[in-house]
């Protein structure tokens, strides 16, 4: 199994088990290692929206996870989106997050439907690249092959321009044929980003997040993953560096139907609690999705931060349902 397939395999097996930690990992080029962190403030996301994710992506879970970055992201970034089948539109335009967010989230429901034939990777970049020419890195979200002619490599940016390191997120069995598969990589790898092979939609969210974390120079996120039933709940920790200064928390799960819960969150130091919401006074933001909840907190403490995930509803009618939490952490206020 060559490298493609092996992570594939990780994220599959991250997604069964329950209370696994374990980070989700994408193939990265050479070229996307760096030795220290500057934040991405200008992002252009690619998203398929051909009529196959009317089966691969039933539940858009493709929008929930734009949502999530809209919400995760810093208020100061700039966020433009298109989206691709047979034709290639503006989804909205790239424009500082904080005074458009809503009017984002709003165009991406009435847009991405499903509703858009084929797909043509050259209409995707090439509209991308002339909506959004400062972008200093993208996003590029495709449950299938290139099949509307030849694939001329858009994904290059033309000399003298830099490369824009895009980060490629391939999902479902349409992703199947290895040349397929080796294409997506391969745009990940001329532009010094990531792939991301995943065998479905549910996984979309928590990549997506992983992608924001990396964008804006935080951990690598500890992840759990939990299969709850209805009214259970999960307790967790994570370490807290002296170093960091905020945390990021995002719980996602793949139906509306079900709600999820986080609450309880302290810090101790030898099983004292030393920081909470009425100790210390730890800021915590929320915001949410229908399936997701972003949490953001500051004024951070080093000891154990706790927490507990709850299983709130579970109108989907599951006997159980899998909720992965992922926790970063930032040198900075983010």
């Amino acid at each position: 199994m060559g490298p493609v397939g092996r992570t594939a395999a990780v994220v599959a097996g991250g997604l069964v088990s329950t209370a696994l930690v374990l980070p989700i990992a994408g193939v990265a080029s050479p070229a996307g290692a760096a030795a220290a962190c500057t934040p991405v403030t200008n992002i252009e996301a690619i998203i398929d929206d051909s009529g196959s994710m009317f089966s691969t992506d039933s539940n858009r879970l493709r929008v929930q996870a734009m949502d999530l970055l809209i919400n995760a992201v810093d208020s100061s970034t700039t966020l433009g989106a298109v989206e691709f089948g047979t034709t290639a539109d503006v989804v909205f335009p790239a424009e500082a997050v904080g005074p458009n967010a809503a009017a984002m989230k709003s165009s991406l429901d009435t847009l991405v439907q499903a509703d858009n034939g084929g797909t043509d990777y050259n209409l995707a970049f090439d509209t991308a690249r002339a909506a959004d020419p400062g972008a200093t890195a993208r996003i590029f979200l495709t449950d299938g092959g290139h099949n509307t002619g030849t694939y001329n490599n858009t994904h290059l940016n033309p000399p003298p321009q830099s490369q824009t390191p895009t980060y490629v997120i391939g999902f479902s069995a349409g992703l199947s044929a290895p040349a397929d598969q080796a294409r997506l990589a391969q745009i990940a790898s001329d532009t010094g980003g990531k792939y991301f092979p995943l065998p479905d939609s549910s996984a979309l969210q928590s990549v997506m997040n992983q992608i924001e974390t990396e964008l804006t120079c935080q951990s690598a996120p500890k992840t759990f993953t939990d299969n709850l039933k209805p009214g259970k709940s999960k307790s967790h920790s994570v370490t807290i560096s002296k170093r960091s200064k905020s945390a990021q928390l995002a719980l996602t799960w793949s139906s509306p139907l079900d709600k999820f819960k986080i609450k309880g969150l302290t810090i101790t130091q030898g099983g004292h609690v030393v920081a909470s919401r009425g100790v210390h006074h730890l800021k915590v933001k929320i915001t949410k999705g229908s399936t997701f909840i972003v949490v953001k907190v500051t004024r951070l403490v080093a000891g154990k931060l706790h927490f507990k995930v709850k299983a709130a509803e579970i109108g989907s009618g599951a006997p159980s349902v899998l909720l992965t939490t992922q926790v970063s952490q930032s040198k900075h206020g983010h």
